[in-house]
């Protein structure tokens, strides 16, 4: 007999899932001189909840799981790579647009400052018209 705690952890499950399947009736519990719950072994492999482990496996985990969780890790990993490979990408987008933009408020001062002088007067402008010089009338 094992403690409900120590059944989770060898299932690999949360003491709380355990609880709930001794409450429907699909893992039989009984309390034990402490009056805590406790259960099998034998009942967490008839449950399969735990799997018999053949000797000789690799830190006494069941290979194939062994194998399905390096897969996933694989996976992920890939997918982590990738997610970081497209952030940088966006993050040399982001420099490019921001360095756009600095060009383009650069160029729309130099145009507001020449628009100022212009309608200001403070540069002759360089066309003449028929009757000489072309001025800016302001109202």
């Amino acid at each position: 007999m094992i403690s409900l705690t120590d059944a989770a952890l060898l299932a690999g499950c949360s003491r709380k899932s355990l609880e709930r399947r001794v409450e429907r009736g699909s893992l039989d519990a009984t309390r034990d001189a402490e009056g805590r719950r406790a259960v099998r072994v034998a009942d967490l492999l008839r449950a399969g909840l735990v799997v018999p482990v053949p000797a000789g496996a690799e830190g006494g985990v069941d290979p194939t799981r062994l194998a399905d969780a390096r897969a996933e890790a694989e996976a992920l990993r890939a997918a982590l790579m990738a997610t970081e490979a497209g952030l940088a990408r966006a993050r040399d987008e982001a420099g490019l647009l921001r360095q756009r933009v600095m060009d383009a408020e650069s160029r729309a001062a130099m145009a507001e400052d020449e628009l100022t002088r212009v309608l200001l007067g403070a540069e002759r402008p360089a066309r003449r018209g028929r009757r000489g010089n072309l001025r800016l009338r302001t109202t």
